[in-house]
Formats: structure tokens, sequence, C-alpha cells
């Protein structure tokens, strides 16, 4: 379904944030040097966003649209399948397409804000909750893992997914940074793998 005008001009100013996030990040990304970039007048920023927390909240939700896409080869794959592959979904999970996806720096930075503003840790709680569902979903369409507690497996997963990438990006080091990644890859695939044997 086509856009209207109005989520159109919302998407370009949530995407000019983004980018000036990036450059120059977010706590210098002020809603005036936004305008400047997109070249229009802050108050039509402030029409659509009256504040900068409100644009944060949306910039979220445009993680979340970018982050999902990280399953589109795995949801592909189970359209040809009948079952997942275990190796396959590790890899994904793993793949340094979500900082291709989106940007770590101005990911965590957001992240920063749940502690001073609840209304960006409840959009934050969200954007978690939607990832691990869209986890789930895939999980249940496997006929083994569909057997077994798919939503306790997909929290497992994501608390080894999640916290390996936030230990892996303060390590510089290539050959650390392989060893490591390879031993939380082990480690979830374990988790799948003992689910199967279970069932």
């Amino acid at each position: 379904m086509k856009k209207s005008i109005r989520e159109e001009r919302k998407t370009e100013i949530v995407e000019g944030f983004y980018k000036l996030a990036q450059e120059v990040g977010l706590e210098n990304a002020s809603i005036a040097k936004i305008a400047k970039r997109l070249d229009i007048p802050p108050s039509l920023i402030m029409h659509y966003f009256p504040s900068k927390d409100l644009l944060i909240q949306e910039l979220i939700t445009f993680i979340l649209e970018h982050y999902q896409l990280i399953y589109e080869p795995t949801l592909e794959q189970l359209r040809s399948s009948k079952s997942l592959d275990l190796e396959k979904l590790v890899e994904r999970l793993f793949s340094r397409e979500w900082n291709l996806l989106f940007d770590d720096g101005v990911f965590y930075s957001c992240y920063a804000l749940i502690f001073r503003e609840p209304a960006i840790k409840k959009a934050y709680r969200e954007l978690h909750l939607a990832l691990r569902e869209t986890l789930e979903g895939i999980l249940k369409q496997d006929p083994v893992l569909a057997k077994s507690d798919t939503q306790r497996l997909a929290e497992q997963l994501f608390v080894v997914v999640e916290g390996a990438y936030y230990y892996l990006a303060m390590i510089e080091d290539e050959q650390e940074f392989a060893a490591k990644q390879a031993f939380f890859k082990q480690q979830v695939l374990a988790l799948l793998q003992l689910e199967i044997h279970n069932e």
C-alpha cells in the first residue's frame, strides 16, 4: 500500500535524523541540524515530532523495521523446506549484516536513554519483544522445535545473542573476535540441538 504524504515526510525526517546521528552522535543531532540537513524549516519537523524524544521513539521503530530484515533469508528457507537449517539460523543471528542494517553507535545511544526516559524504555522493550516474537514464530515452523516451549527457547537464544553482541563490540582484535564469536555461535547451536534431542 502506498504511503501517505504525511508518512513519507515522517520517514524522510527519521531517516535524516538517523544519518545525522551516525555522523555527529545522537546527543548532537538537534532539530535545527536535522532541518538544515533536509533543507526544511525546523517548524515542519516540530509539526510531526514536537519533541526530540518522540523523534527517538520513531527512530526505534525504524531500527525494528531494519532489524527484522535479518530474518528474511531464514523465512525464505522455511518457505521451501519443512524444517529449519539450524546452522544457517545461527549464522543469521550472528551475521554482520546487523551492523549494515543499523549503526551500533546510534542503537546504543538510544538504548542509554531507557534509564532516564520511560517512554523510550517502553519503545525499546517493544522492539526487543517484537524481535523475540519473530524468532519464536520461526522456531514454531520447525516440526520438531514446535513441540518445545518456543517462547522460552527464543528468550534463551536472545540472551546469548544480545549479550554476545554487547561484548563483541568491545573487541578490536580480529582473531579474538572470531574466536569469541565462534564460541557464542556454538552456545546457541547447542541450545537448539538440546531442544531437538529432548523432543
